[in-house]
């Protein structure tokens, strides 16, 4: 049984998701669960501990979970990833300046990637554990570099805020671990089990995914990463107003799909930001950022 369970669909997915040391765990977990000589109370009991490894994840599991998720948005159609290498670097290392210089953000194993994908729709992806897509699109959006760094802002708020986590801690997890349980109390592990089981967690991935791209974070969720994006643009010393200045631009573009489909109007979220913060500016600082603004992310 434990040969079968090493080979398991259901394994080679967890394995997929999570780290090495984790994976072990798991393991041990399902093997506690489907030996047959096992009493029904031992058997629960992994069953419980195996829930409780997926409801506290830790960063590092973020970061396997968010990859998974990245690949998902990647694979669809429409979303390539921008060839233009100078963008893809600007981009990244404006997010990491954002994301490395603020407490909170700071987090072991939280390794932040940025890409810029070729599109121009209007939209960015904030993934569990730090990958953090964003279009073209939305890019253009911006006029400045603090503007684009209140962009990645926003999207590292999510990020810190555990957002897409909690998206898959309440996905079909739940549902997983209950049919989990069920199965080994009765002490059996069909293939179709398996299979089942297989798709549940497949599912919970895809949860993040619907929800980045379908259907959006909450209003409430919106507000609160871009209350915490402008403090991050702040600590970093970036304009904190450049948020504001972005929401304003879109209200006047206007758009359909995309980010305009899955989050609150612009207006609605400069409404929520409240009273803006002190901001001394440094009129040096600012034509640096002007010139790398221009040099690397040409019309």
């Amino acid at each position: 049984m434990k040969r079968a369970l090493l080979r398991s669909p259901l394994f080679l997915t967890l394995c997929l998701l999570v780290p090495v040391a984790a994976c072990a765990g798991v393991l041990n977990a399902l093997e506690e669960m489907t030996d047959e000589n096992s009493a029904e109370g031992k058997l629960i009991r992994g069953a419980n501990r195996l829930r409780k490894s997926w409801q506290d994840l830790d960063p590092s599991e973020e970061h396997y979970i968010g990859r998974s998720v990245a690949a998902e948005i990647l694979a669809m159609p429409g979303y390539p990833v921008a060839k233009d290498e100078a963008a893809q670097a600007y981009v990244n290392k404006v997010g990491l300046a954002v994301a490395m210089t603020n407490d909170g953000v700071r987090q072991p194993f939280l390794a932040y990637r940025f890409a810029v994908l070729d599109t121009d729709e209007v939209n960015a992806f904030a993934c569990p554990g730090g990958t953090i897509l964003v279009t073209k699109g939305l890019v253009k959006k911006t006029a400045s570099e603090d503007e684009l760094a209140a962009v990645l802002a926003h999207e590292i708020a999510h990020v810190t805020l555990k957002h897409g986590v909690q998206a898959i801690q309440k996905s079909n997890l739940a549902q997983a671990f209950t049919y989990l349980a069920e199965g080994a109390a009765q002490a059996t592990m069909k293939p179709e089990d398996l299979q089942q089981l297989t798709g549940l967690f497949d599912e919970s991935v895809k949860d993040v995914v619907r929800t980045l791209i379908t259907s959006g974070y909450s209003r409430e969720a919106e507000a609160a990463a871009d209350k915490l994006g402008r403090e991050f643009l702040a600590g970093t010393g970036y304009d904190p107003q450049a948020l504001t200045r972005v929401l304003a631009r879109m209200q006047d573009a206007g758009g359909d799909g995309g980010m305009f489909a899955t989050h609150p109007a612009p207006k609605d979220r400069q409404a929520s930001l409240g009273a803006p913060l002190a901001y001394a500016g440094d009129g040096g600082a600012m034509q640096k950022r002007t010139a790398r603004y221009a040099q690397n992310l040409k019309p």
